[in-house]
């Protein structure tokens, strides 16, 4: 049986609970937030020992695995300390604050011989797998432009103070929802980023942008945009994949529903079983078989996140 201590216990931790509530060789023995309202759900959920300082609980329980789900101001000293304990480390994106802070993760987990994944977790959800086997047939041709829009009420009161605070959170909708947005640019075209620009929007009062237009050319050459606005009461959300014989259009409120269309014919649809709160599940089970297979490499391991990062930092104009 496979220990997994579960550092962070707010909204997102939800998920990982629900996922490793299905895997018969994982469970979570133990768990650490400073707020103890959600640290008694997560225990009560769980049955694991709860702490309110991940150091202790690191050095009292024997994991084989940390997940770390904490503000993305504390990934960096969070994921090094388990490094050098010797523990493997799955760590929530955005991976860091900046691409110095993504290095320095990376580098101590090599170094203390641990595995690193993070959480990017597009290329689990059933419709992208769906989408990404479509593009690979060549049925549609060659994949060559990508559009994202995203649009949603962004700082809620739902959404933690700290996602508005620069210093904690790294930004805004960018670095957030944008990441997303670039974990599937990469997933479906299967290379990294070459280039990024565009323009960022902030409110007067706020700290961090809600509002982001950046276009995007990957290494193979295939260009995106992205759109994300942080204002509005219907929701919409929709992603537009251009091939030169084709089309794929995929929305979130059909998410588990993917139309497509050869050059000139009808628009049809593709139906998955199951929708994109499987994406998770299918993470945490691929997280767990490489644990079980040994020191491999991680499908989404350091170098992944960075590369997003980077782009996110370039697009902020804090990176060249």
């Amino acid at each position: 049986m496979f220990k997994i201590g579960l550092i962070g216990c707010g909204a997102i931790s939800n998920g990982h609970v629900s996922a490793f509530a299905r895997i018969d060789d994982a469970q979570i023995v133990a768990a650490c937030d400073i707020n103890e309202e959600n640290l008694a759900r997560v225990c009560e959920k769980t049955g694991a020992k709860g702490y309110s300082d991940y150091k202790e609980l690191v050095k009292s329980e024997a994991l084989d695995l940390a997940v770390i789900t904490l503000p993305h101001g504390l990934h960096r000293e969070c994921a090094c300390f388990c490094a050098e304990a010797g523990v493997d480390v799955f760590l929530e994106k955005p991976m860091a604050l900046n691409s110095e802070e993504c290095k320095e993760i990376t580098e101590t987990c090599e170094k203390c011989g641990v595995m690193l994944w993070v959480g990017h977790l597009q290329r689990y959800m059933p419709a992208n797998v769906f989408t990404k086997e479509l593009i690979d047939s060549g049925e549609l041709g060659e994949l060559v432009g990508f559009s994202e829009v995203r649009n949603g009420e962004y700082f809620t009161e739902r959404r933690p103070k700290w996602f508005g605070s620069k210093a904690m959170s790294g930004g805004g909708i960018m670095i957030n929802l944008g990441a997303h947005s670039l974990d599937k640019l990469k997933y479906f075209t299967g290379s990294e980023v070459e280039d990024i620009s565009g323009t960022i929007h902030m409110h007067e009062g706020l700290d961090c942008e809600d509002g982001v237009q950046a276009v995007v050319r990957m290494k193979n050459g295939v260009v995106g945009t992205i759109t994300l606005i942080g204002y509005t009461t219907n929701s919409d959300y929709e992603t537009i994949l251009y091939l030169t014989n084709g089309e794929i259009r995929m929305r979130l409120e059909n998410s588990n529903v993917i139309e497509y269309c050869k050059k000139g014919g009808p628009m049809q649809q593709h139906t998955v079983s199951e929708g994109a709160s499987f994406g998770m599940v299918y993470q945490i089970a691929d997280v767990v078989h490489t644990l079980r297979e040994g020191k491999k490499i991680p499908a989404v391991g350091g170098e992944y996140g960075l590369d997003v990062i980077h782009a996110i930092k370039k697009l902020y104009g804090e990176e060249n």
